[in-house]
């Protein structure tokens, strides 16, 4: 017998390299087998840009060094960059190339707030969007200006869960075929689900939003029956693990093109329906930082095969489209007085963080001292650019804080504030995905609290202190906000408008105390 040591291994190593190449050639004929005589159909789609129609810096959760990566890559995003590339992506299949938006577009920065989104439905019109889904933010706009940018804009804008209770009927289309180059294209649309609590009530009162998946399988099933589409495709805003689980339970549909949650899909998930058919969901990130394409091939009614990316857009790599740079200059030069500089910070400000970040706790810290309030809240936003160390320009604060809204001052005993803090915790933290609300957990000032994500509601939070004095449940504690909803809390007492616009008084204080600085600190902890 030969010693193991001494074996010609090189037969054995020889066959298995024949044996590996053999099969992946046997699964890439299988593949273009499978594609011939397919109808190939592009998908180009944006997310989440949240009105930022210029490049930005944007640092997300997963970015540990972003200031180095900001450094390298300088600022992402734009819808003039945007452009360019969709126009080259458009040119390689001019006639079966689609253009789509999933929502939280026409609202979040300075410009597109006080012009009501104006500039933004005029590019995506130039751009030739194909259609939109709305979402959460575009119903922080009143419901006259929301319905008069529907009426603006030159492509469907979609909805299948969005009705009119005193009607009785939906207020948007809940779905369009678009019939091109040969193709028929069946796009149904899904706005937030909870948009209406989480969301300033007054804005869209009359309006009933959630979760139709009754009503998506009669659509789609309408779609192929009816109008014989090729593929049909769900412009969603739910977010992505509520897309996850609402693909599991729904039949018909082919592609969910996502938003909401700001996750960067690629590659995209595979979720088999009810009937075993698999659905393609995906979402490209947010702040017009990417470009999503989807490449599908369709044969004998179903996808044979299809092709995925996500497209960074570095802004220094990509030259800027020249028909829509000009709307964005012509939008800017109306608001000429945001580009002064106010002051400047030491330290980055960010706001993606699940927790807590540095622009929401030098926000909420802000609030707190100009109010002498033993608390301050801001909303849980997922969206702002994040400004770098040095200048500080009026822009950057509406940027911070888009939204006109007064800062209110309410009375609140500690009880109350309490399991305001365990709900905003749960909308987090909740396994299922259909009952996550909001976004990261609420921003908060003057709180010093511990968490523990094993214990049940009610019992996750621990408050140590407020305003550096140990917490009494039973205490009164002042608190101020502007922009979420805690001075409408039914055990709220003595509510007070301040008069004072929040984005207003933030630039004021940048002015008397710059340079400003702020860092993530012991506000709250996981419970050890």
């Amino acid at each position: 017998m030969v010693p193991a040591k001494k074996r010609n291994i090189k037969p054995f190593l020889i066959f298995a390299i024949i044996f590996i190449t053999a099969l992946i050639l046997s699964i890439f004929l299988v593949q273009k087998n499978e594609a011939v005589g397919a109808k190939k159909i592009r998908l180009l789609w944006t997310n989440d840009t949240h009105g930022y129609l210029k490049p930005l810096y944007h640092k997300d959760y997963y970015d540990e060094d972003y200031e180095s990566l900001a450094k390298k890559e300088g600022k992402i995003g734009g819808f003039a960059h945007i452009a360019t590339l969709v126009n080259k992506l458009r040119n390689e299949m001019p006639d079966t190339t689609f253009l789509f938006d999933a929502g939280d577009t026409w609202h979040g920065t300075g410009v597109p707030l006080l012009e009501e989104g104006k500039s933004v439905v005029k590019i995506m019109n130039e751009m030739k969007y194909d259609a939109m889904a709305p979402g959460n933010v575009e119903f922080l706009f009143p419901k006259k200006v929301f319905l008069a940018r529907v009426a603006d804009s030159k492509f469907p804008v979609l909805a299948l869960n969005l009705s009119d209770l005193e009607m009785d009927e939906l207020v948007l289309k809940p779905y369009v075929v678009i019939d091109r180059g040969g193709y028929k294209l069946g796009i149904m649309g899904m706005a937030y689900q909870w948009t209406a609590k989480t969301g300033e009530r007054s804005l869209t009162e009359g309006w009933s939003f959630g979760l139709r998946e009754k009503e998506a399988a009669n659509f789609a099933k309408e779609l192929r029956e009816k109008h014989n589409a090729d593929l049909v495709i769900l412009l969603s805003h739910m977010g992505k693990g509520a897309d996850l689980k609402f693909a599991s339970r729904v039949n018909g549909i082919d592609v969910i093109l996502g938003a909401h949650t700001h996750d960067v899909m690629d590659p995209p998930s595979e979720v088999k329906n009810p009937e075993g058919k698999t659905v393609i969901v995906t979402q490209a990130g947010s702040h017009g930082k990417n470009l999503g394409r989807l490449d599908v091939y369709i044969k004998d009614g179903k996808i044979a095969k299809y092709d995925h990316q996500i497209y960074r857009i570095i802004a220094k790599e990509i030259k800027p489209d020249p028909k829509i740079q000009k709307i964005i200059d012509e939008e800017y030069a109306k608001y000429k007085w945001m580009e002064e500089i106010i002051g400047s910070t030491k330290t980055m400000l960010y706001r993606r963080a699940t927790w807590q970040s540095t622009m929401d706790n030098f926000i909420t810290d802000t609030y707190r001292k100009i109010e002498n309030a033993d608390v301050a809240f801001s909303p849980a936003w997922r969206f702002g650019a994040t400004i770098m160390p040095g200048d500080i320009t009026v822009d950057d604060v509406y940027n911070m804080v888009p939204t006109l809204d007064h800062i209110f001052s309410v009375e609140l005993d500690g009880e109350s504030i309490k399991m305001a803090l365990e709900q905003s915790f749960d909308n987090v933290i909740a396994e299922d995905p259909y009952l996550q609300l909001g976004g990261d957990m609420i921003r908060f000032s003057g709180i010093e609290i511990r968490y523990n994500t094993k214990k049940p509601l009610g019992e996750r939070i621990r408050i140590l202190k407020i305003n550096g004095k140990p917490f009494d449940p039973a205490k009164t504690y002042k608190v101020v906000s502007a922009a979420g909803q805690i001075q409408n809390h039914p055990k709220g007492v003595d509510k007070k408008d301040t008069g004072k616009v929040a984005v207003e008084t933030l630039v004021d204080y940048i002015k008397k105390n710059s340079p400003i600085s702020s860092k993530v600190d012991d506000r709250i902890k996981e419970d050890k």
